[in-house]
């Protein structure tokens, strides 16, 4: 699956990093077409659908995408993360939504939509640009962007963990990018094909986990018919009849976008900030504050009953731009146990714990599982 994801940014980036880490705010997720509408499509193996998928080209388009975040999180008090739409912390509840634009090539434009704001992350030969309406701050990296790759990478999930960031949840075929490393003897595959995503016939590979000892039940992933393109991807949590995670196109076209719609010019009054992008071939990184050593993440378990265990960054750097993520966090229930002490962020799909020490311990499984990981 990786290479034909890196062949289409778009797809994988509806937005930038972990700062435009889901697709946001506001309008109803794409839903299945009612059930006289069948595409009567001859039928195709869970096989047959990986290899479309895996030699699909890159294909223009544009569209919108929606997110629908039922993790039953705890309510923040209103302030916590206020004003900024594409904010960690607000991309992992309610319903989100943004407009995406894709030549098929070089150029892509991201248009993420918050109840008062809007950031849009515009890609093309000349360079990135990131838009803030929030605080009209922009971000220009001069250089032009590799041919079909020229969309920023979000964070990596940590070889053979079963619990994806929220960068990795922004498109549908980012969740099912990650859906489809799962893909070994503890998982059950089976395929539909009578499904409509955004008024497309498609087809539907579900994933379902062997193991009990996850709280995923299982992934479904509508897939394109013509374009062999995911269209949506929804997570169930074990026993729901709903997903807790639905991330799809509300409304797509696969017609070529104008030129003009990647142009970009920072509006009157704009703070502008340029960067070079790095030359070929080089290595060079900007050198943050200097942090104490930390243990890399390892993950413990196999697949979907995984735990991604490691250690906080303490930085001083790293805790004033966690300041928000520790605020929600002193919200969260006190826990312990012979592994110490902490607050347990527990979730439909996942649970998390970030102790008092500084470690944290994250898995798609019930508490007692992290406990047993951190001990």
């Amino acid at each position: 699956m990786n290479a034909p994801l890196r062949r289409r940014p778009v797809l994988r980036w509806v937005a930038p990093g972990a700062a435009l880490a889901m697709i946001i705010a506001g309008s109803q997720v794409a839903a299945h077409w009612p059930a006289n509408a069948s595409t009567n499509l001859p039928p195709r193996s869970a096989a047959q659908l990986l290899t479309n998928v895996q030699r699909a080209k890159p294909v223009a388009l544009s569209g919108t995408v929606t997110a629908k975040m039922s993790l039953g999180l705890p309510e923040l008090p209103s302030g916590v993360a206020a004003g900024d739409p594409t904010n960690p912390i607000n991309l992992l509840s309610a319903t989100h939504q943004a407009k995406v634009w894709y030549d098929g090539d070089r150029s892509a434009r991201v248009a993420v939509i918050g109840d008062s704001a809007e950031t849009d992350l515009i890609t093309n030969t000349k360079g990135l640009w990131i838009w803030k309406s929030a605080d009209k701050s922009v971000l220009h990296i001069d250089g032009p962007t590799a041919k079909s790759g020229g969309m920023p990478h979000g964070p990596a999930m940590q070889p053979g963990s079963a619990t994806p960031n929220p960068a990795q949840l922004r498109t549908p075929e980012n969740v099912a990018a990650w859906a489809l490393k799962m893909l070994d003897p503890t998982t059950a595959v089976t395929t539909t094909s009578n499904d409509r995503v955004a008024g497309r016939a498609a087809y539907e590979l579900v994933l379902t986990p062997k193991t009990s000892n996850t709280k995923i039940g299982s992934v479904r992933i509508a897939i394109d018919a013509d374009h062999q393109i995911p269209l949506r991807a929804e997570v169930f949590a074990r026993g729901a009849t709903s997903p807790a995670i639905n991330v799809g196109f509300s409304s797509i076209s696969f017609s070529k976008p104008p030129a003009s719609r990647f142009d970009f010019t920072p509006p009157p009054g704009s703070k502008v900030t340029n960067k070079s992008a790095p030359a070929a071939g080089s290595h060079a990184k900007q050198v943050p504050e200097p942090a104490k050593p930390t243990t890399a993440p390892k993950v413990v378990g196999t697949a979907w009953s995984s735990v991604l265990v490691g250690t906080t960054p303490t930085s001083s750097t790293a805790n004033t731009k966690n300041s928000t993520l520790q605020s929600a966090l002193k919200l969260l229930p006190k826990v312990s146990g012979s592994w110490g002490s902490g607050h347990l962020l527990n979730t439909a799909l996942f649970s998390a714990v970030i102790t008092d020490d500084g470690h944290f311990a994250v898995g798609a499984v019930q508490p007692a599982t992290l406990y047993a990981a951190l001990g």
